[in-house]
């Protein structure tokens, strides 16, 4: 697919929403479409494609404007169509050069575009966090104090709660399905697979609102006895010429794994086992113990993030749970990579406080807040107890962000099923808040109170960014 560079979008003025009125000079959307960087992410898009011929794409700051939309609002792929279709200052962000009443484009774009951004979603986030953050330092003073603040926490994805019973009748469920396509390209008679019988079993099993723990054992134990029969058929389909299409060759692999992993579990009395399985559609996604109130373990990716100058950046994602305080010297590193010197002062809870972090510190001139390893001692300073309250106080800050990201921002469950396309949707959340955090900033009134002598004066203003705009 070839793609076509599009010209540069008219300026505010200019714009004409068919209306007889003006948009509003303080809309949200119509000031975050200039705090874009949207030449180079069209640029950075453009490596995508390499062939000249073919249908064009659709411009990039048509379907990401659109997927930022869908973010912060909340919406489907087919609501964003229709809800930038009625509204003007939507597609003023998405680079329309005048109000139209027609769609923009189908919902069903957006799936191939969520595809091909996987690859580039981390080169995405790199500029525009890189072109948030030159506007941010360009406000701080010199001898402002670097802050590197730390932490991590995990992405809730929908899924059906996992529980083994409920992941081997869906297995059984496939199997049959398969079994049955194969004796039709064969022409033979179906296999016996008892599918009433079991369907019984399991409708008797799943209408009991209290499972004793004998009863689920014994369900397990059937449904392994079915899986595994119809497992044995399909190897002696395969082996007479049957063939299988790409999505269930996929999912045979899948329930192949399921069931050692089940027979496993079953014949040695245990409830742990490396990689398990939670979800047969998404077998990538791992439970990830957390040990909240609210919820102990979450199934989704866990992302290692940091604050630095008030941008949240990502420094780990993986759908396997992991240590995070054994990324402390790569995000150091990176920190370095990007401003050029290492910070004066990390913020981080007490899982990032080892022996190794504190002494790495140490050696690079770091101050690790926090209280140290050990016993707490029977008489603390009261100056050391406020420091390290002050410190935790100020470590707050990256939880704010996890919120904020995790309730408007709609990370606190992700409905993408593909591993790219729930890479996609956790980068435009931290997009999302870097924007609006740097809007807040230049909108928010700002007080300055100066004493000189017996006069006092306070100053009252407001930051107000204009970008360049090109007018036809």
């Amino acid at each position: 697919m070839a793609y076509r560079h599009r010209a540069t979008q008219l300026s505010f003025q200019s714009f004409n929403n068919g209306l007889g009125v003006p948009l509003s000079s303080d809309n949200e959307w119509v000031q975050l479409a200039d705090m874009l960087p949207w030449q180079q992410l069209d640029e950075a898009y453009q490596l995508l494609f390499t062939e000249m011929g073919g249908r064009a794409a659709k411009p990039f700051r048509l379907l990401y404007g659109a997927s930022l939309i869908k973010q912060a609002e909340h919406l489907t792929d087919r609501s964003v169509v229709t809800a930038i279709r009625d509204t003007p200052a939507y597609q003023y962000f998405i680079g329309l050069d005048t109000y139209t009443t027609d769609l923009p484009f189908n919902h069903s774009t957006l799936v191939y575009f969520r595809r091909r951004m996987g690859q580039i979603t981390e080169l995405v986030r790199n500029i525009i966090s890189d072109t948030l953050r030159e506007q941010i330092q360009s406000l701080l003073p010199d001898d402002e104090l670097r802050v590197l603040i730390t932490d991590a926490t995990a992405v809730p994805i929908e899924i059906r709660f996992p529980q083994d019973t409920s992941l081997l009748n869906q297995a059984r469920l496939n199997l049959e399905e398969m079994l049955l396509d194969m004796a039709h390209q064969l022409q033979i008679k179906p296999p016996r697979t008892y599918k009433r019988e079991a369907k019984a079993k399991w409708t008797a099993f799943a209408r009991k609102t209290r499972r004793w723990a004998k009863e689920t054992r014994k369900q397990i134990k059937v449904q392994l006895q079915y899986v595994r029969r119809d497992l044995r058929y399909i190897d002696v389909l395969l082996a007479h010429g049957a063939s299988l299409n790409e999505r269930q060759t996929k999912r045979l692999a899948v329930i192949r794994e399921l069931f050692d992993q089940q027979m496993f579990m079953y014949e040695n009395r245990t409830h742990r086992v490396p990689g398990r399985i939670v979800s047969l559609a998404q077998p990538w996604i791992r439970p990830i113990n957390r040990g909240k109130a609210k919820q102990r373990t979450e199934f989704g990716p866990k992302i290692d993030a940091s604050i630095a100058d008030g941008m949240i950046d990502i420094e780990r994602f993986d759908f396997k749970a992991f240590n995070e305080s054994q990324d402390l010297a790569t995000t150091i590193d990176h920190y370095f990579d990007v401003h050029g010197y290492y910070p004066d002062e990390i913020l981080a809870d007490t899982l990032y406080r080892t022996r190794e972090n504190r002494q790495l510190c140490q050696r690079l001139g770091i101050r690790l807040s926090g209280p140290s390893l050990g016993r707490k001692p029977k008489k603390m300073d009261a100056k050391q107890r406020q420091v390290d309250r002050d410190a935790e106080k100020r470590r707050g800050k990256i939880e704010r962000g996890f919120a904020f990201m995790k309730g408007p921002l709609g990370l606190s469950l992700v409905r993408t099923k593909t591993v790219a396309s729930i890479a996609v949707t956790i980068d435009i959340a931290i997009n999302l808040a870097n924007l609006k955090m740097l809007l807040r900033l230049f909108n928010g009134p700002i007080l300055i109170f100066v004493k000189y002598k017996q006069e006092s004066i306070l100053i009252h203003y407001q930051i107000h960014v204009s970008g360049s705009r090109n007018v036809a």
